[in-house]
């Protein structure tokens, strides 16, 4: 079911918390998350992990952008986010001088560094 009243910092957020899940599960060094960190050569994900991402997002966002655009042109973190946050209606809503992805990136960063204090 789709999920409205998102914010792109929501977004982004969830997307980093899964992606750090999924790399802490594998061993791999989750401070490398970056919005154009590549999710397969910097990051070390495979498909199989790629696959746990979409699908526990799938359930954590309430839709799957997938179905009009394909996996496999989604290369980084950036280009993930970007991805959700089109498929919930957000592109193109920060404003001009707003938040872009590297900031929101780093605010997910620091909540998830209080969280682990």
């Amino acid at each position: 079911m789709l999920k409205t009243g998102l914010s792109r910092d929501h977004i982004a957020t969830k997307i980093t918390e899964t992606i750090t899940t999924a790399m802490n599960q594998r061993g791999l060094d989750a401070r490398k998350i970056e919005p154009d960190a590549k999710l397969s050569d910097t990051l070390g994900l495979k498909s199989m992990d790629l696959a746990h991402i979409v699908l526990t997002l799938e359930d954590d966002l309430g839709t799957d952008p997938f179905g009009t655009i394909p996996i496999t042109s989604i290369r980084t973190v950036g280009g993930l986010i970007e991805a959700y946050a089109s498929a919930l209606g957000l592109t193109g809503t920060v404003p001009p001088g707003g938040q872009d992805i590297a900031a929101e990136m780093e605010l997910a960063k620091v909540r998830r560094a209080g969280r682990r204090q």
